[in-house]
């Protein structure tokens, strides 16, 4: 595979028009390549007369070297594997859809079960039949430091970080201070923060929402909803439809979502690789 150091105009339109053959599932890569090429990481390319034929994209989010692909054929997959391997790099999480990271991982030679996760897209129809109560209000994260505070231990506690080590690393101020430039929302109850959102991957088409999060000590109190309704509205507005992304282990979460108009699309994995 070729990595691409510097994207000129002719190659960016080729990329884009293989991504968006898929929109939903690359909008993250989609974003980076319409919007912020200057920070992209790690970009790697196959291209065939028809244009690209396989791609793969790393970049360090500060806690794993975050890795997607998509691809056309089984050996561009073998392509894939082979420059994953010989990169050699530490914590790898690939992202994709389900039976595309099991493929991956039987190549390079990974035996192990995935628990699936369920990618949902929102039913505007069935969320327009839906009223959703609102006891609180959303606003965008300051750089205040309250606010700093606030969403690193919303950060942690979304993450599932149990070590001091695994905090201090998810959640050090130079992280924390880029994720709320780029946009976390908080919900405000009775002038107490309870939760955050925050959009990942905007396409033409399409929003990702990811970090839901509400304080444990106000859930199951509608909050969750109105969390979730929030951000819909605020994708609504720019005239996209939102999709988000949850373990199917979660059951309150796949519920909420499912409550609010999101329908499943498929499986989906997040998968480290040491």
């Amino acid at each position: 595979m070729k990595k691409i150091d510097s994207i000129t105009d002719d190659l960016k339109k080729k990329i884009l028009e293989f991504l968006y053959h898929d929109e939903m599932y690359n909008a993250i890569l989609i974003e980076l390549i319409q919007n912020n090429t200057d920070n992209l990481g790690e970009l790697y390319v196959n291209e065939a007369k028809e244009g690209i034929a396989d791609i793969l994209h790393i970049k360090n989010d500060g806690n794993s070297n975050f890795t997607n692909f998509s691809y056309t054929s089984k050996n561009g997959l073998k392509d894939i594997a082979c420059k994953i391997k010989g990169l050699n790099y530490k914590k790898i999480l690939l992202a994709g859809k389900l039976e595309d990271v099991n493929s991956l991982l039987k190549i390079l030679e990974y035996k192990r079960s995935i628990t699936p996760n369920l990618f949902y897209k929102l039913d505007i129809e069935k969320y327009n039949n839906i009223h959703v109560q609102y006891q609180g209000e959303i606003r965008l994260a300051s750089l205040s430091s309250e606010d700093l505070e606030r969403v690193k231990y919303f950060t942690s506690r979304f993450l599932e970080a149990e070590t001091e080590e695994e905090i201090k690393a998810i959640t050090s101020t130079e992280k924390i201070l880029a994720k709320i430039k780029a946009g976390v929302y908080i919900l405000d109850y009775k002038n107490n923060a309870i939760g955050m959102a925050r959009f990942i991957g905007k396409t033409d088409n399409f929003t990702e929402i990811t970090s839901v999060y509400v304080d444990k000590a106000y859930r199951n109190k509608g909050f969750g909803r109105e969390l979730i309704g929030h951000m819909i509205e605020l994708t609504i507005r720019e005239q996209k439809a939102p999709v988000l992304v949850t373990s199917a282990l979660n059951v309150s979460a796949m519920k909420t979502y499912e409550s609010m108009g999101f329908e499943r699309q498929g499986e989906y994995a997040y998968e480290f690789l040491d």
